[in-house]
């Protein structure tokens, strides 16, 4: 009798999937291979001026040749790639393909160490372009990932979760590219056309699939993934409970994993902005500021329309006529600009947002607005290029103070030069359209859903960036030494957390943060048993003394505390001029880095310094002040990538045009002279650049 429950299979006793849902999933797979075959022969059909513009733009006749090998192949092999990618895409689609992520990509340690140097640069090219996709279209693959999500976990449908991922789209084209039988460095060059001419491209694809899921009455899981996420996350419970609770806890206590509530708009909120003709006082508010000029003297001083155009909204929100405008022009413009308004009173009340920088955000109010009335799909697009560099833009500001006033100098000058590459001449605005499309309640809750989750993802990043730093202070503090398990309590649950409150509150310029680095380096000194002319009594009072007022100013638990310096005291005690001090770990360990080397180990030389450099330097998305040798001036741009196996890096701007090249040598000087300059590099970045440059001097 106890063996009849084991003969049952529980595959099949689970329900199968409808064929209504079949045919749901095949018109997913049809619509996502035929539109990524339209961006393959649109990439094919433009790979010659490309490669033609790289190939006059290269400084000597091996990178010339490089691109015009590539541009062969590419004709040769256009044909059979296309075929090849459809296969193998297709292929992976099923619920019953291999899932694929960026392990499966090379990233595993164990696989990195039997890799050739030729099929690491390669499975890098391939995860920097996935990398770069999630963020391109991370709101777009956060619906679509949470509707999958029920498509297969309430429904059964055959397709797999990574079916759509941007990881499976560029392993798919890894093995195609297999087919070509061409060299490495040209097969890299193939991937940068895959990456300009494809990756970049994506929208029309995800906005595709997204309305085939909705058509099919699929709707989106409660715990679908916040947008900052890519695919194939299995925890995002950590960073959301993270977000919710600055400052950061350093402590090692066990998370717990917890669903993510779906975002929902406050109720009536959006009909509220849809139905009414006024503003909230703080939009009207500012653009009464900016059109007051153009309505006293009768000249707009902005000399584009913006000031006049400023003061018409305004007018029309107070129920006044506007000359030239239609009562259905009026109605559209108002239920955008409201929108919009909505958005950057959201920005303006996050309290992590430098004061020095709320003018700035409450100028660029304006110049979103009229983006917004010019086109709908700023609204309705989750992935408008100007919507996903705003919400950008939001983010690094609430995150500058940490990064001290040469970030918070350098971001209040990106915010002015960016508002520039998308400017949108006020006069063609004023006059009435011939048709303009209203918006919905519907869309209005959703544009107000998508920004409630921006708004959590900006306060996760925030306490991100605070644990790295953190971590990497503590890092590079205690390279090359070893710290106590006992005092391991005082620096990872009370130091820790201390800074982490003084860096978000006052940044890292504060006399507080320069306090407990003070600290830091004290108690790090009287570790040293060499140093017993610092561990004297009146020295140890004093510094327990300073310790324990620091913690307890920033509220810690005063018994935690106690604890913590009392086993701090009885180390001190212990130690002697030449004590051992065997039962040791660092403290990178516990702040998640690499553990340092044994003092008596010499770290093993670089392969090659300037390559490592860049690697680190160059993340995909980073922004930079880019010196272009051509124009002689400094370009606010985005690191694309830096592509090891054609030792050069590519960055463009904002909307991935413009895409700019530098061969590798001339970018580190650049750097090191300070002609190119990064927005926000981490400790350990810093430190490396210092560490080059000190070498290169």
């Amino acid at each position: 009798m106890s063996s009849g429950p084991k003969v049952v299979s529980l595959p099949r006793g689970r329900p199968r999937a409808s064929e209504s849902v079949v045919q749901l999933v095949e018109s997913l797979r049809t619509q996502a291979v035929e539109t990524l075959r339209e961006r393959l022969n649109v990439m094919f059909e433009g790979a010659d001026d490309l490669l033609f513009e790289f190939a006059e733009r290269a400084t000597n006749n091996q990178d010339r040749r490089l691109f015009f090998d590539t541009m062969r192949a590419v004709r040769m092999g256009r044909k059979n790639m296309s075929e090849q990618f459809s296969a193998i895409y297709s292929a992976g689609f099923g619920s019953n393909a291999a899932p694929v992520s960026s392990a499966s990509a090379g990233s595993d340690e164990q696989e990195l160490s039997l890799q050739n140097d030729a099929a690491l640069d390669l499975d890098i090219a391939v995860q920097n372009m996935a990398t770069k996709a999630e963020s391109l279209y991370k709101a777009t693959l956060w619906e679509i990932n949470g509707r999958l999500k029920v498509l297969i976990e309430e429904q059964q449908a055959p397709i797999s979760a990574d079916a759509l991922a941007p990881i499976s789209i560029c392993h798919a084209f890894r093995k195609a590219a297999e087919t070509l039988d061409i060299g490495h460095d040209v097969e890299l060059v193939v991937f940068k056309l895959f990456d300009r001419l494809v990756i970049s491209k994506l929208a029309d694809l995800y906005a595709r699939v997204l309305n085939v899921l909705k058509l099919g009455g699929v709707r989106l899981s409660p715990s679908a993934l916040l947008p900052n996420r890519g695919f194939g996350d299995s925890s995002p419970a950590a960073d959301a409970a993270a977000s919710s609770a600055p400052p950061p806890t350093f402590a090692n206590t066990p998370g717990h994993s917890s669903p993510q509530p779906e975002f929902r708009a406050p109720a009536g909120l959006a009909a509220s902005l849809m139905m009414s003709p006024g503003f909230d006082p703080q939009t009207l508010a500012s653009l009464q500021r900016l059109g007051a000029t153009a309505l006293a003297s009768g000249i707009d001083f902005l000399d584009d329309g913006t000031a006049s155009l400023a003061a018409d909204l305004a007018a029309a929100s107070l129920g006044q006529p506007v000359a030239g405008w239609s009562p259905r022009q009026t109605t559209a413009y108002v239920q955008r600009a409201n929108l919009v308004g909505h958005m950057f009173n959201e920005f303006l009340a996050d309290p992590h947002l430098p004061g020095d920088l709320r003018p700035q955000f409450d100028a660029l109010r304006m110049a979103t607005m009229k983006v917004a009335l010019k086109d709908i799909a700023f609204v309705v697009d989750p992935d408008h290029p100007v919507r996903g560099l705003i919400n950008e833009l939001a983010t690094m500001a609430s995150t500058a103070k940490v990064g001290g006033p040469q970030q918070l100098d350098r971001i209040a000058e990106l915010v002015q030069q960016i508002q520039k590459q998308f400017e949108v001449a006020a006069e063609a605005l004023r006059k009435p359209p011939p048709e303009i499309e209203l918006l919905g309640i519907e869309q209005a809750e959703r544009f107000i859903e998508q920004q409630m989750a921006q708004t959590a993802a900006r306060r996760a990043t925030i306490v991100r960036k605070v644990r790295q730093i953190i971590a990497e202070e503590l890092q590079l503090k205690t390279q090359g030494m070893t710290i106590p398990d006992d005092i391991r309590p005082l620096l990872n649950s009370l130091w820790a957390p201390m800074m982490a409150m003084h860096l978000v509150h006052r940044g890292p310029d504060s006399v507080e943060w320069r306090r407990g680095i003070d600290s830091l380096d004290r108690l790090l000194a009287m570790l040293d048993p060499a140093r017993v002319d610092l561990r004297s009594e009146p020295q140890r009072r004093s510094l327990l003394t300073v310790l324990e007022a620091e913690f307890k100013s920033v509220g810690l638990a005063e018994a935690r505390v106690t604890a913590a310096l009392q086993a701090f005291e009885a180390r001190l005690a212990s130690i002697g001029p030449m004590a051992a001090t065997a039962e040791t770990a660092t403290v990178a360990d516990e702040a998640g880095a690499p553990a340092a080397d044994d003092a008596g180990t010499a770290a093993p030389e670089p392969r090659d310094r300037a390559s490592e450099l860049l690697e680190q330097l160059i993340q995909p998305g980073a922004w930079f002040q880019v010196f272009d040798p051509d124009r002689n001036e400094r370009r606010w741009m985005k690191a694309v990538a830096y592509y090891a196996g054609l030792d050069c890096a590519a960055f463009a701007e904002f909307n991935g045009s413009n895409t700019l090249l530098l061969k590798s040598r001339m970018l580190l000087d650049d750097l090191l002279a300070e002609r190119t300059l990064p927005v926000d590099l981490s400790p350990t970045a810093r430190a490396a650049l210092d560490r080059y440059q000190n070498r290169a001097g």
